[in-house]
Parts: C-alpha cells; structure tokens; sequence
C-alpha cells in the first residue's frame, strides 16, 4: 500500500549509525529532489549513494521505480562527504586539479597534512 501522505518517515542504515527522516512524498517535489534530499541527510553524494531494500539496488537513476510506504528500511553504500570545516575551499580545489583526486581525498589529505604542499606531497607518496 503506497502511502499518500506529505512525508513518509523512512530508515536508512549506514555502518553502525541508522538515520531517520520524514521523506517529503509531496506531488510537486520530483523524485530526484527526493533522492537528493535523502543523500543530503545522510550526507553522501547523490552520484555515490547506493540503496538497497528488498534485495534491489536503487540509485538517482532508478528512484523513481520505488513505491514509498512508510517504515522503510534501507542500507545504504557510498562514502560519506568529509567534513570542510577549518579547510580553504580554494587548497581543497587546488589539490583536487594537480593530483586528480575527488573532494573526500582532497580534504582527508589536508587535515592529516594542512600545508597543501605536505598534503601534495602525502598523497604523491601513496
């Protein structure tokens, strides 16, 4: 039974942390909002985020197959964003060009290293 509500209060597992939300199942929200919201509660890129329930995977692309009842439990798979805090946007960036390396390495190289050449240098070495 799909339920016709406004938000449908959904689980979703990741590690050992479980969040919960209220899902807005509104008509004029679209299902790729929906997923980005999702992805932004739980904090993992939509282009990363993974879920599975009932044995299927379901990702932005194939979201909108998904009929929502409330009480859902998914597991999720995708790693979650770093945390920028304290860090220059602009030293993220420009690690993220020389080294071709996504954001999270970027930023996980520049808290265990915070001169972005130490951090240049660490992730050459690896």
């Amino acid at each position: 039974m799909t339920s016709s509500s406004t938000s449908i209060p959904i689980s979703i597992k990741y590690g050992n942390t479980t969040y919960h939300m209220n899902l807005n199942n509104e008509p004029n929200i679209s299902k790729l909002e929906q997923f980005n919201m999702l992805a932004n509660h739980i904090h993992i890129s939509s282009d990363r985020l993974k879920l599975i329930y009932k044995g299927k995977r379901y990702t932005k692309e194939n979201w909108h197959d998904l009929n929502l009842i409330s009480n859902m439990i998914f597991l999720s798979i995708g790693e979650q964003n770093e945390d920028e805090t304290d860090i220059n946007t602009k030293d993220i960036e420009c690690i993220m060009n020389q080294m071709k390396v996504d954001r999270n390495t970027a930023i996980k190289s520049l808290k265990l290293h915070p001169n972005i050449v130490d951090a240049i240098l660490y992730l050459g070495n690896k």
